[in-house]
């Protein structure tokens, strides 16, 4: 029973993996992908957080593009192609608060229970970048 079960399960997941979100979007593929996009804006912002001023340079900030393979031009037609659709920027900006949380419990010993409540619920960017 367990092995049908899995076996649907497996069905399902590659039904959904076939959903190409190019077909929703014919713009898709000007875009970096998600995931890299997600990458470049943690690791932006987590530079950013670590700097006396709270601000990344725009020489740190071309070194972790120029480290990514990525230009600023591609987070912007990321922003541009993608930004409308609230599922694909939700999923985006959830992914990058989880990457923030995890980063923070690594550097406090993945201690859970060291995680602040400060920031439930904080937007990633207060400025709103690129969120719809």
């Amino acid at each position: 029973m367990r092995i049908l079960a899995f076996v649907a399960m497996g069905a399902v997941l590659l039904s959904v993996a076939a959903c190409d979100r190019t077909g929703v979007n014919p713009r898709a593929a000007e875009a970096i992908s998600q995931e890299a996009f997600i990458q470049a804006y943690f690791e932006l912002r987590a530079t950013g957080l670590r700097s006396p001023e709270m601000e990344i340079s725009i020489e740190a900030r071309d070194s972790i593009l120029a480290h990514l393979a990525l230009t600023e031009e591609d987070l912007l037609t990321f922003v541009d192609v993608w930004g409308s659709d609230s599922d694909v920027m939700r999923r985006v900006w959830e992914e990058v608060d989880s990457l923030e949380r995890e980063a923070r419990s690594d550097a406090r010993g993945g201690d859970p229970s060291m995680e602040s409540d400060e920031s439930a619920g904080e937007d990633p960017d207060p400025r709103g970048v690129g969120r719809p």
